[in-house]
């Protein structure tokens, strides 16, 4: 008899493979059989736990945005001021260079490939910007930058997507090195 423990441990090991693959394959290119062969899975088992790949797909996400939350939380207890924190942010993109300059960023692609024909699910995708958004501009309101936080937290997410997509597109990560200092150098002229 499967336990609780054992079926949740199984369902988190589909949720990661399928996360990679929607990552690196795309969701619309990844297939159950996919997701079952990189998680170990038979494919017959995985009905067990989804019954779609949407419903997979809302599962990772909702996966990503825990991660996310945890990490940003992290980040509040990490770093002790809000400019520290939002530097860490840009630090983001190049602390997986080699996979954005691979296969662009997770969040940004996901939405693109989602955005121009299934919409219901894009809107799904979109959550994972909005817990960015939210918390990024918590940061800039805690600095001398409350009046326009709003319109500085979509530059900063606007710089870093920009950065993952034009890194991806040349395949470059000297190109992420460069922008990213320069996204520091930015939050650092503003007043904390």
């Amino acid at each position: 008899m499967v336990t609780r423990e054992k079926t949740g441990q199984v369902r988190e090991q589909i949720i990661k493979a399928a996360d990679q693959l929607f990552y690196q394959k795309g969701y619309n290119l990844t297939s159950f059989s996919d997701i079952a062969a990189a998680s170990d899975v038979p494919r017959g088992n995985l009905n067990y736990y989804f019954k779609t790949k949407n419903e997979a797909l809302i599962a990772v996400i909702k996966y990503r945005v825990a991660e996310m939350q945890k990490m940003l939380h992290g980040w509040e207890n990490e770093h002790k001021t809000p400019l520290e924190r939002l530097k860490r942010y840009a630090q983001i993109v190049f602390n997986v260079k080699d996979e954005v300059a691979l296969y662009g960023c997770p969040m940004g692609t996901l939405n693109l490939e989602l955005g121009k024909v299934q919409h219901e699910l894009q809107a799904i995708t979109k959550e994972q910007f909005v817990v960015f958004e939210k918390w990024i501009k918590k940061q800039f309101q805690m600095m001398d930058c409350r009046e326009n936080a709003s319109e500085l937290t979509m530059r900063l997410i606007v710089w870093t997507q920009g950065i993952s997509t034009m890194a991806y597109i040349h395949q470059d990560t000297r190109l992420i090195k460069r922008e990213v200092k320069s996204v520091i150098s930015w939050l650092e002229s503003l007043p904390d």
